[in-house]
């Protein structure tokens, strides 16, 4: 009788958080349609941005592990939705991170945005590069980058690289191309279980291989 009460506050939680989720997400979408620039990166983070100051965004404390409301297979139609529901509080960077108590970081969540020389073998093995460095090919202005410059072990390199050490489990996001455009899918959660180091145009990069944790929802690698 416990266990049976236990499991329907359990599931009643879930709902809760879940409904929350959704409700964050379609107060997003009133004031993107109202927004008079739309289909743009910075229409997407003025409209985050402008229910942040309502305050409804929700999972608003970092946090290693799942997300409540957040369901493995979720997927999100702008970036911008993935820092509204907590699952990656960064617009732009693909590496997101928190301050343990004691200083040091750890790594909460990466997303696969296409922009890097990611490679995913499989729904459970994702090779993710690691951030900064400037390569020969590297375009600035008002002219081209003569001098290659390395990544080093900082900021989300140095969190993934903790992470590794620690087992700490981070939540992968994956953009994916279909026939109306893109879209951005929740993978799960994944570990860190190496990292290496590889010349890539010119620079020394970081590679990290992500293993997916097992009895998870199962993931097509080419769903759309």
């Amino acid at each position: 009788m416990h266990a049976e009460f236990t499991s329907q506050k359990s599931v009643e939680v879930e709902n809760k958080n879940r409904n929350k989720v959704k409700g964050a997400l379609e107060a997003y979408r009133e004031i993107l349609t109202k927004s008079e620039a739309q289909n743009c990166n910075w229409s997407y983070i003025k409209a985050a941005m402008d229910l942040k100051k309502q305050g409804k965004w929700v999972n608003k404390m970092k946090q290693v592990g799942s997300i409540a409301g957040v369901k493995v297979g979720d997927r999100f139609r702008h970036r911008a939705q993935l820092t509204i529901v907590g699952l990656h509080q960064q617009f732009t960077c693909g590496i997101d991170y928190m301050w343990r108590n004691d200083g040091k970081i750890l790594a909460t969540s990466i997303v696969d945005s296409g922009r890097y020389v990611n490679n995913l073998q499989s729904s459970d093995i994702l090779i993710y590069s690691g951030q900064g460095g400037k390569s020969l090919f590297h375009k600035t202005k008002p002219t081209y980058q003569t001098k290659p410059t390395d990544q080093i072990m900082q900021g989300g390199n140095l969190a993934l690289r903790n992470s590794k050490e620690e087992g700490t489990p981070i939540r992968v996001i994956r953009r994916l191309k279909h026939s109306k455009g893109s879209c951005y899918v929740y993978y799960g959660l994944y570990t860190v279980e190496r990292v290496l180091q590889e010349r890539q145009l010119g620079i020394m990069i970081y590679k990290f291989m992500l293993r997916r944790k097992s009895g998870q929802p199962e993931l097509s690698f080419d769903s759309s």
